[in-house]
């Protein structure tokens, strides 16, 4: 039987403002790669925020006794580490994490001596992704990690990202490129409205009505190998 991590009848707001999510319920899934999409401002990240338990939700309950790592949108280190001691400060939390194994398959073993300071925002991000994986958690939870990759590196950390999920890794990754979700997700969940509006394959959640509902008449979609294709619409 398959691990899951679970929310059930999420609430979520800040002191004194608004709800961000009511009553949502979302599932992660060990061993799949499930993208979480929705326009901007929609509670995406609080979801992530919430399932990591670093925000307390207001009402509802998260189920989990395993492990979770999560790397949010911005990581702002105290102090300005070498790339092998950012990884293994991860690692510490892990077990037997082999962390040149780790830093050859991110494709950044190069830079193990460089300081954070040193990087690329493309750099950093991936040194960052690295660090979560080596905590060996059972599910990983992943704010925007391609927001700052060029296409080779986005394509390379996500095929990277399926062979970690291929050994039971449940992954969540909040991300606004809807064609990449399409071209990686086992599973895809769109947060609207506070709730999630429609959780399942691609090719079932990435369709015209529903990008209408959400963005109106401003983008359109079409099919290209088989995958769905988020494009805007003609004028």
């Amino acid at each position: 039987m398959l691990m899951s991590l679970r929310a059930n009848h999420l609430c979520f707001a800040y002191p004194g403002e608004k709800l961000i999510l009511d009553n949502l319920c979302f599932e992660l899934v060990g061993g799949e790669l499930h993208f979480v999409v929705g326009a901007n401002g929609s509670g995406k990240s609080t979801l992530l925020q919430c399932l990591s338990r670093l925000l307390s939700p207001a009402s509802g309950s998260i189920d989990s006794t395993t492990r979770v790592a999560y790397l949010p949108q911005t990581v702002s280190p105290s102090q300005d580490f070498s790339v092998w001691q950012v990884i293994e400060l991860g690692a510490r939390l892990g077990t037997d994490c082999d962390i040149d194994k780790l830093m050859l398959q991110l494709n950044i073993d190069h830079l193990a001596c460089r300081r954070l300071s040193q990087l690329s925002g493309g750099e950093r991000q991936r040194v960052l992704v690295a660090s979560v994986l080596a905590e060996q958690p059972e599910f990983l939870l992943l704010d925007e990690p391609s927001s700052s990759l060029d296409i080779h590196h986005q394509v390379e950390l996500f095929e990277l990202l399926k062979t970690f999920c291929a050994d039971g890794l449940g992954i969540a990754v909040v991300c606004h490129d809807w064609n990449i979700a399409s071209r990686y997700a086992d599973r895809i969940s769109i947060v609207h409205d506070k709730k999630i509006m429609q959780s399942g394959k691609s090719q079932d959640v990435i369709t015209a009505s529903n990008l209408q509902h959400i963005f109106g008449n401003t983008v359109s979609v079409s099919q290209l190998n088989n995958f769905q294709v988020v494009v805007p619409a003609h004028e």
